[in-house]
Order: C-alpha cells, then structure tokens, then sequence
C-alpha cells in the first residue's frame, strides 16, 4: 500500500488537471465554432438525400414511379 500523499502535491496535482482540462475543454469549444458550417452543410446534404430517397420508395411501392 503506498502511503497518502501530502497536501502541496494534492494540490498541486489538482490544479495541473483543472489546467488541462479547462485548455481541452476550450480547445474543443473552437474547433467546434470552426467546423460547425461544414457540419451543417453536410447534415442538409444527407437530409436532403433521405428525403428523396424516402419520395422516391413510396412512389415506386405505389406502382407510379
């Protein structure tokens, strides 16, 4: 069993791991902000496409394709 560690590295560990963890969470906030029209953009290409797709199925099941 390792003995407790002492006060000052606690603390000192905690803060390190609160820095990284706000330099990631920021990191991730603008890359989403970056990528985000990209994104959108493809999120309506594939809308668009099951839309048709869904038109086109129910159309042929019904015999008037």
């Amino acid at each position: 069993m390792e003995p407790p560690k002492k006060l000052i590295t606690r603390i000192l560990e905690f803060a390190f791991m609160l820095a990284l963890s706000a330099f990631l969470i920021n990191t991730a906030a603008y890359w989403i902000l970056e990528v985000w029209p990209i994104l959108l953009a493809i999120a309506i290409v594939v809308m668009v496409v099951i839309i048709i797709y869904r038109i086109r199925k129910h159309k042929h099941d019904l015999g008037q394709w």
